[in-house]
């Protein structure tokens, strides 16, 4: 019973590696593969990778929303530190991309990351003006 209690408490999915295998996609995406994020055409990779790890984390949670640390965040491209990968999030948010559900609480050991739900539609391509991300599949 005291295992149920303590599962509840639980703020980061463990043992599934859904992060493993999104940032293993997210990887694999060239730079003309990686969705435009609406409102900052020309924003650099790292932005974009980000906005990467997003998509896929939505797409392979069960409930459309994940946990997301920035430590982890900063894995989805390379020089990424994880105070660029908080800021990044945050222009995501102002710029609709993603949502936070629920703030993590900061801290290299605190076990609990952020909650995050990304807002755009799924497509595989957009019109000029469009708020749609283009994204081409391998």
């Amino acid at each position: 019973m005291a295992f149920l209690a303590e599962l509840e408490k639980v703020r980061v999915p463990t043992g599934e590696g859904t992060l493993a295998k999104a940032l293993d996609n997210v990887s694999q995406l060239s730079l003309d593969q990686l969705p435009v994020i609406p409102g900052y055409a020309n924003a650099p990779e790292k932005c974009r990778r980000l906005m990467a790890l997003h998509r896929e984390l939505h797409r392979l949670s069960a409930n459309r929303t994940y946990f997301l640390a920035y430590r982890d965040a900063a894995k989805s491209c390379k020089g990424l530190s994880h105070q660029e990968a908080h800021t990044i999030t945050g222009a995501l948010v102002r710029l609709g991309v993603i949502e936070i559900v629920r703030k993590g609480k900061a801290g290299l050991n605190s076990g609990e990351a952020a909650e995050f739900r990304y807002l755009l539609p799924e497509s595989e391509s957009a019109e000029e003006g469009d708020d749609e991300i283009p994204f081409r599949t391998s």
